[in-house]
Formats: C-alpha cells, structure tokens, sequence
C-alpha cells in the first residue's frame, strides 16, 4: 500500500513539474512583446497569473501544506471553498468571453458592405505590424469584392508623423486598391469615433450601412458592439495577428471587454 502511494505521490510531482514548465514557457510568450517595446495590462497581467501559477504548481508541497493548515479550521475550510470557487468561476467566466470572441470573429459581412478599416498604431511614416496586417486583410478583401468600398479611420497621435488613415490609404493604393475606392476618416482617436465619424462618411456619401469591419482577431467582438451600437450592419474581416502577441492581446481584451460589461469603457 506504501509503495503504491509513493508512485502516486511520484506521477504527481511529475505532472505538477511539466505544468510548471508549461507555465514558464507562456511567461516567456507574455514576456517577448516587451523586447518589441509592447507593455501593456495584458502581457503584465499574463506575466502575473503565470508566475503564481509557476509558484503552485513548482512549491505546490508547501502550498499542500498550508492547505492542511487551513483545513483544520471551519473559518480555513470555507476560505478554501471560495478560492476555488471564484477560480472555477474564472474559467467559466474566460470561457464565455472567448465564445463571445470566436462568435463576431466567424460573422461573415453582408454582399455590398462598406469596408471600415479601423487604425493602430503608425511608426513615424510606416504602419506597425498588426496595422500591416489590418492593412493586408482590407486589400485582400477588397480584391475579392471589386465592388465594395472602403474606409480608413484612425486620427493622428503625438508620436505619429502622418494620421493612420493616410498610412492606411497609401499602404493600400501601394497594393493596387484604387483611391477612388478609399474614403479617408482622420480625426479618430478611439474605436468609438472610428464607427461614428465613419458612419457620417457612409451617410454623406450614401454608402452601404452594412459594414465590414477590418481589425484583429480579438478585437471583432468590442467593434461588433460598437457597430450595432450605432445601429449598423456589422460583418467582421479579421486580421491575423502573430503568434507572440496573441496571448497578450487576447488578455487585454478580455480586460476590456469586462471594462465595457461594468461601463468602465
């Protein structure tokens, strides 16, 4: 019966070890943006969760311990119950965030929508990477649908030479798209004014008030509120996002989208 509890004990410290491992490896994916200069409450809050999981999972015999401990008072026990109920709760919580996430992501535009491009950040004269990807995937859409046309919104910040939407429009016409079929939306600062200031573009010009919006992956839900917000039609273009800003991203987006449940954004 010992020797059988002793395995026991062995596989279990060999499955906590591998998770450990696996929760190291995601703090060095949280990690890599910053080397790129991208901090931000998502990889920091990864960084976090990562790093306590690390701590129970690589000391969980001392966390075993101060579980025993606990244990031993009622007051213990039912702090126990709850820690593990608000986890639970997380997990379920994430789980219906992401669904929500995948839901917009998979929402096709309708035949004759307006094409909205929503801008990120410009480097000087030059798009930073996901605006390159943003910027590829309206291209790519648009010469599939020779017909639509398009709307680049995104304003000009401090550390911007040129407005989002003039990069946009460049990097656009540089890959063939007609300027004839480019609107160009420069006074934006946030994902709001995007749509709004957009939307007086399609009534001015009488465009299609069904839309398709171009932007990441993660962020086609929040858009996709914001849209039908101001009661137009919504149809999602994702653009890819690399593998390593993923998991940061993703994080600060289910922060935001929380913030915008609480009315915080």
């Amino acid at each position: 019966m010992k020797n059988k509890e002793k395995k026991e004990v062995k596989v279990m410290d060999v499955v906590f070890i591998i998770l450990g491992c696996v929760f190291a490896l995601l703090f060095m994916v949280f990690l890599l943006p910053v080397l790129g200069y991208v901090l931000n409450i998502g990889n920091i809050t990864g960084m976090i969760f990562c790093a306590a999981m690390m701590f129970l999972t690589f000391g969980h015999r001392y966390v075993e311990k101060a579980a025993g401990v606990l244990r031993a008072s009622a007051a213990g026990k039912a702090l126990l119950i709850a820690v593990a109920a608000v986890f639970a709760l997380g997990i379920v919580y994430v789980g219906f965030l992401t669904s929500l996430i995948i839901g917009a992501d998979k929402t096709a535009p309708a035949q004759g929508s307006t094409v909205i491009v929503l801008g990120c950040q410009v480097r000087g004269t030059y798009p930073s990477l996901m605006l390159r990807q943003r910027i590829g995937a309206a291209a790519r859409y648009l010469e599939e649908h020779p017909d639509a046309v398009c709307i680049v919104s995104g304003g000009k910040g401090d550390d911007e030479q040129i407005s989002e939407a003039e990069c946009m429009f460049e990097n656009l016409v540089s890959l063939g798209i007609s300027p004839d079929r480019i609107y160009m939306e420069d006074k934006s600062v946030n994902t709001v004014e995007n749509i709004a200031f957009s939307k007086k573009i399609i009534e001015e010009h009488r465009l299609s008030t069904d839309t398709a919006i171009v932007t990441d992956i993660f962020h086609e839900y929040r858009a996709s509120r914001i849209v039908k917000n101001a009661e137009l039609g919504y149809g999602s273009v994702p653009a890819e996002v690399s593998w390593y800003l993923l998991p940061t991203f993703y994080v600060r987006e289910l922060i935001a989208i929380t913030a915008t449940f609480v009315g915080l954004a």
